[in-house]
């Protein structure tokens, strides 16, 4: 009987789902089409990152009981809040590895969200703009954006895909699509909920990939010129085998997933642990992968949020992503550049901590929990140029309202917009830029300045830096 290449290793279909949610969206008839692109404002990026690290706490995590502490009639007698620098006042029950790291970060006190549902919340926070079911088909994730962009500063060496995500078929949206990009600026999502497998692909593997691709190409080689101009679903699929085949054959990519048991123990073994220990290992084999998306689950605590015996509550995943995050700053602060003997990878990378929205203030509701509130929330950004010890914003005593936006659009409070041209400044992308031939003739800007309920400015938060 013939040796088929899952008889030797049957665990690869499930590691390299390549693009996830998004390769399906990627196979629309006019997703091959040559962008046209054009200014639609004045930017000035700052180019201070190479890398960018996006942690989502999905769901929500609650602003006045963390990084913007109000004591109210919900805060829980344990939480042994101590004073940091400044006005920052933070739980060492919750955040005592965060709590060192605190001059190296610096916190937005006063975003405001156009969303108040998960669904939308989400898709807003991989999106950059609100969701708008007329043309959503056609809207690339921002990290498909970022790929686009930086596609010309690929290396022959770069095999790694430049988008990575982690854990975001766990959100309510699932992992997006491309939209009117090219498919191979698709989103690599790394599932930890299904497990790792093995990442090997060696020995008589190897040489059953190799055979299988050569005739793979001989005959897309013999039948390419009667699809030529016809099948763009089949050129977007080679494409996609192609990257598979380069990441296969690179011994990088299964060292980046090479992760020891004292590592899991430091980082935590949850999805955001494993999703920044991820991020560490990408970043320090800079092998093409420039922009991560970390999706950490499960903050939608309208009830128990502070019960220790609930299976989910704000202790235990406040302490998944204090280690998490606070472990990949230490890390990259201690990894030199390869670039700029004067840098670090920290030095190099911006970490984005992003959410949907806030939480009640008060007192906690009849289930012992905090419900939805997207009039202040906040956002935290490290590395990457960003002064660490900031905090641009300020909410009333009770985390109620803004009323400081702290920045220069004082009528203007910094939006998920403004996150990611943030995000798009410190790689040196013009978030200005609008792409003017889409599908639905519509532009699309980067930063899309008409919000769902409100105004967006289109403009980074460039307090963080300066």
């Amino acid at each position: 009987m013939d040796q088929k290449l899952f008889d030797v290793f049957p665990t690869r279909r499930d590691l390299l789902r390549l693009g996830g949610y998004g390769l399906g969206g990627a196979f629309a008839s006019n997703a091959l089409f040559t962008p046209q692109l054009r200014a639609a404002g004045k930017s000035n990026p700052r180019g201070s990152a190479r890398y960018v690290v996006v942690i989502e706490l999905a769901g929500a995590i609650s602003h006045l009981d963390t990084f913007d502490f109000k004591e109210s009639a919900g805060t829980p007698k344990d939480l042994d809040v101590r004073p940091i620098k400044n006005d920052l006042y933070l739980s060492h029950r919750l955040f005592p590895e965060l709590s060192k790291e605190m001059d190296s970060v610096a916190i937005v006190r006063s975003m405001w969200s156009h969303e108040v549902v998960h669904f939308r919340g989400q898709y807003y926070s991989q999106a950059g703009r609100p969701l708008n079911p007329g043309i959503v088909n056609e809207i690339p994730a921002v990290g498909s954006v970022i790929a686009h962009e930086l596609e010309s500063q690929r290396r022959e060496t770069d095999t790694f895909p430049t988008y990575v995500g982690c854990n975001l078929d766990t959100a309510g949206c699932g992992a997006l699509s491309t939209g009117f990009l090219h498919p191979r600026h698709s989103v690599v999502d790394i599932n930890f909920r299904g497990g790792l497998g093995d990442t090997n692909v060696d020995g008589e593997a190897a040489k059953l990939l190799e055979e299988r691709y050569r005739l793979l190409s001989q005959l897309d080689k013999a039948t390419g010129a009667a699809r030529d101009g016809r099948d763009r679903t089949m050129s977007a699929f080679r494409d996609f085998q192609n990257s598979a085949y380069r990441i296969l054959g690179d011994p990088r990519w299964p060292k980046a997933f090479n992760m020891l048991a004292d590592e899991k123990t430091r980082y935590g073994d949850n999805e955001v642990g494993l999703g920044c220990l991820l991020a560490r290992n990408l970043i320090q084999a800079d092998a093409g992968t420039r922009y991560i998306h970390i999706t950490h689950p499960g903050w939608d605590h309208h009830a128990r949020i502070f019960t220790h015996s609930a299976k989910s509550n704000h202790y235990l995943l406040c302490n998944q992503f204090d280690r998490g995050m606070a472990n990949l700053m230490r890390d990259l602060a201690a990894a030199p550049s390869p670039r700029d003997p004067g840098k670090t990878l920290f030095d190099e990378t911006l970490i984005v901590m992003a959410t949907e929205f806030g939480r009640t203030p008060g007192a906690l509701n009849g289930n012992a929990g905090r419900h939805h509130y997207n009039p202040c929330y906040l956002s935290m950004y490290a590395g990457g140029g960003v002064k660490g010890g900031r905090i641009v914003g300020k909410t009333d005593a009770d985390g109620t309202k803004t009323i400081d936006n702290g920045w220069k659009y004082k009528r203007f409070p910094p939006k998920t917009e403004n996150l990611y041209a943030t995000i798009y400044s410190a790689l040196g992308i013009d978030w200005c830029k609008e792409i003017t031939n889409t599908p639905s003739k519509r532009a699309y800007r980067y930063v899309d300045i008409l919000g769902a309920t409100e105004f967006a400015m289109d403009d980074e938060i460039m307090d963080l830096f300066v």
